[in-house]
């Protein structure tokens, strides 16, 4: 009896422990539930109830936006340039360097003349010197209306004079006076002077060639008439 009563009791006390153990964890759930219950129902009324306040400057962003098309509109067709901020947008050109100046107002410097190369010195021209005595004839070059003699007479003439010439060279002034039709030959002598090779007539100049110093030519026809040539240099 007293054993069946121990068994008895020892089954109550696990009834009642199993029955402790539900009724802890059946609060234990409540209490999780209940918590749960309380946050989500929370959460709930505040996205329920937490509208977010409408922002006042919700139209700035667009308003500047918008500006700046507009501006980059008027731009492009031109209507900044009638107005004072087209000057401040146009490029400012730099000063001008007084190096600049001084250049731009100093005359261009002059080409220097071109040298020219050293023209060759010419060989000196032989020089001559003569005395001489002329006959003209009518129709010789420069013959004065006194002259009348023919072309022949003209020539036996100047023959006669050579050779007086020729026999005595000291006379020859005195036969130029006698002879000559050469205007101021009797004046002068006959004398020419001195004169580079070429100054007179190729027939003269080549008689002239023919004779030494101090000696008497042939008779030189020329187209001025007969001469007789007394080479002096």
């Amino acid at each position: 009896m007293s054993k069946k009563t121990e068994k008895d009791r020892a089954r109550d006390d696990e009834d009642l422990e199993d029955e402790d153990g539900s009724t802890d964890e059946d609060n234990d759930d409540g209490e999780e539930e209940a918590k749960a219950t309380a946050v989500h129902g929370r959460d709930d009324d505040d996205d329920d109830d937490g509208v977010e306040p409408e922002d006042p400057y919700w139209w700035t962003p667009h308003a500047v936006l918008s500006a700046l098309v507009l501006i980059g509109l008027l731009g492009f067709f031109g209507m900044f340039n009638k107005t004072p901020l087209s000057r401040l947008a146009a490029p400012v050109a730099p000063a001008p360097d007084e190096h600049e100046h001084a250049a731009a107002a100093s005359p261009a410097p002059a080409p220097k003349p071109t040298p020219r190369p050293a023209q060759s010195a010419q060989a000196p021209r032989e020089m001559f010197g003569a005395k001489h005595l002329l006959v003209m004839y009518k129709g010789s070059r420069r013959a004065p209306p006194t002259v009348e003699r023919t072309k022949e007479e003209a020539q036996a003439r100047a023959t006669e004079a050579m050779k007086k010439a020729k026999a005595d060279p000291s006379k020859f002034a005195d036969i130029v006076k006698e002879y000559s039709d050469e205007p101021g030959a009797d004046k002068r002598g006959g004398d020419l002077g001195k004169f580079p090779k070429g100054a007179m007539v190729p027939e003269f100049q080549a008689g002239l060639e023919k004779i030494k110093v101090g000696e008497v030519s042939d008779l030189v026809e020329t187209p001025f008439g007969f001469h007789v040539i007394l080479r002096t240099q």
